[in-house]
């Protein structure tokens, strides 16, 4: 079968050209609706990302396939007058098959749908990342016509269909073009089983597309994982030790100095603006350009690691679980705990359910799944989301040590979402702000990260997390904070732990938001 003379410019066009091209445009039409929203004098909303769409989006995409079935036509033409030029008068005169005038649209098609199916017949992950490796099998496959797309939806949820649309509408359009162009130049149509074929191969292999997703997304909840990124980022920024602007707690004459050989700290997030002011007030002669080699905040599960691992001196953090114990003992480093401050164990819902407490019996049942709808606990006819944090996290921890008495909660629910600038994180899902939602934190945590109001704290057993409440015990999920080691050398731990047990290091506590140890 002799290939059409057309071949490999219209295999270029749809593969390089028309591809770039459209990304092109998705990075400038990105920087005309943002700016327009930065002239706008009001908020931004989701209707103003509707109203670009609409008024930016559709005549731009409009424009540009319509672009797809010129240069298809021009393809057509450009070949016409070539063959004409070499005296050749067989272009497809008296051999109009389907597949041979179509053959590069349609083995575009075929490589675009097959470099989808490979990722997606894969077994869905357990816990985020759920189209990560979609995102990257596909672009890697198809450079350099997805670079810049997977870039620009690196910031969301790569979804498959932010791929294959684009891809498919562009081969479409082009082959349109191409049609039109065979009608101008008289050619007869193709015989209508060979399109008959084609058209039944794509909706079998979309079919299957559909199905896969279907089944991967099966007990997965949407996140938006650079708003967690960011958010979690923007709070340790507001406290970075030594920076001028931070919002840190501020010991005008500590009772303790550190010249050298700094105990390195890490902990985690929430407990950061402690330890943070306590490294700022206490430690001299930091090189305030590395600060991070003696300070960060790893989250809990990393910081255990990072202290059994002896890669620091001192963690400030939440219970350990049994399995962090467990490998604290494995490595021959056993966990020292120093209770440093009580806090609350918190289960909060959106700011607008009408629930504002539940029993801890209620609690244990709902992460049993003996009880799923709100209407059970005096709230609306809807289904409660019951979300987790990942397994080793102090919150997780908390739940399963000191509300679940010995029951195990069901499989959580899971989630995907990539991080910006980063890849793709792998998680169990985290609370979204969903009306349905229920979500735990620790008191401080959740207010520090939620002070737009959007959530509410519960009562339990008829009790609200106060400082009043935590500090008496009344409160049934009352916790203590530590300050963790794990067998460190450095000379200054032992007088570090004493400041923070002191009146200094108690009066940070509750400066910070915490409850100090003091009756």
């Amino acid at each position: 079968m002799k290939k059409p003379p057309y071949f490999w410019r219209a295999l270029l066009n749809g593969f390089v050209w028309l591809p770039l091209l459209f990304q092109v445009l998705v990075i400038v039409f990105g920087v005309l609706v943002a700016a327009l929203e930065s002239l706008a004098s009001r908020p931004k909303s989701g209707e103003d990302d509707l109203i670009g769409v609409v008024v930016l989006g559709i005549p731009c995409g409009a424009l540009f396939l319509f672009h797809c079935v010129r240069l298809g036509r021009g393809t057509i033409r450009a070949a016409a007058a070539k063959t004409n030029a070499t005296a050749s008068s067989a272009f497809f005169a008296d051999e109009p098959r389907f597949a041979l005038r179509y053959l590069p649209v349609l083995l575009l098609a075929a490589y675009t749908l097959l470099a989808a199916l490979v990722p997606l017949l894969q077994p869905a992950p357990e816990s985020g990342a759920l189209f990560g490796d979609f995102a990257t099998v596909f672009t890697l496959s198809h450079l350099p016509a997805c670079m810049v797309l997977h870039v620009v939806y690196m910031f969301g949820v790569p979804s498959p269909w932010l791929y294959l649309i684009p891809s498919l509408a562009i081969y479409l359009a082009y082959g349109v073009g191409l049609a039109l162009g065979f009608r101008e130049l008289g050619r007869p149509r193709s015989a209508p089983a060979g399109r008959n074929i084609a058209l039944a191969a794509l909706l079998v292999t979309l079919a299957v597309i559909v199905w896969r997703v279907e089944i991967r997304t099966a007990g997965f909840v949407a996140g938006d994982g650079r708003r967690e990124w960011l958010t979690e980022n923007t709070f340790n920024r507001r406290h970075q030790p030594f920076e001028a602007d931070n919002t840190l707690v501020k010991i005008p004459a500590p009772s303790l100095v550190i010249e050298g050989n700094h105990p390195t700290l890490d902990g985690a997030t929430a407990v950061f603006p402690v330890y943070a002011a306590a490294v700022q007030a206490l430690y001299k002669n930091v090189d305030t350009t590395r600060v991070w080699n003696v300070i960060r905040s790893s989250t809990t599960p990393r910081a255990y690691d990072r202290l059994i691992a002896r890669e620091v001196d001192l963690v400030f953090v939440a219970q350990p679980s049994p399995a962090q114990r467990a490998a604290a003992e494995a490595a021959g480093h056993p966990l020292q705990l120093t209770p440093i401050a009580k806090e609350a164990f918190v289960f909060f819902v959106h700011a607008d359910n009408p629930v504002d407490g539940l029993t801890s019996e209620q609690i244990r049942a709902i992460y049993t799944k003996r009880i799923v709808n709100w209407r059970e606990v005096g709230g609306r006819d809807e289904k409660i989301v019951p979300f987790q944090r990942p397994q080793g996290s102090g919150s997780q921890t908390a739940l399963e040590l000191k509300v679940m008495n010995g029951e195990k909660p069901a499989a959580p629910l899971r989630e995907e979402f990539a991080e910006g600038m980063g890849g793709v994180i792998q998680q169990v899902a985290a609370y979204k702000n969903s009306r349905e939602a229920l979500g735990y934190s620790f008191r401080v945590y959740a207010t520090a990260m939620n002070p737009d109001g959007a959530i509410k704290l519960l009562k339990v057993d008829g009790v609200a997390p106060t400082r009043e409440t935590i500090r008496s015990g009344a409160y049934p999920y009352t916790v203590n904070l530590y300050a963790a080691t794990a067998g460190t050398t450095n000379p200054h731990v032992p007088a570090l732990l004493a400041w923070f047990l002191g009146p200094q290091g108690q009066q940070l506590i509750d400066q910070t938001g915490y409850v100090s140890l003091a009756p």
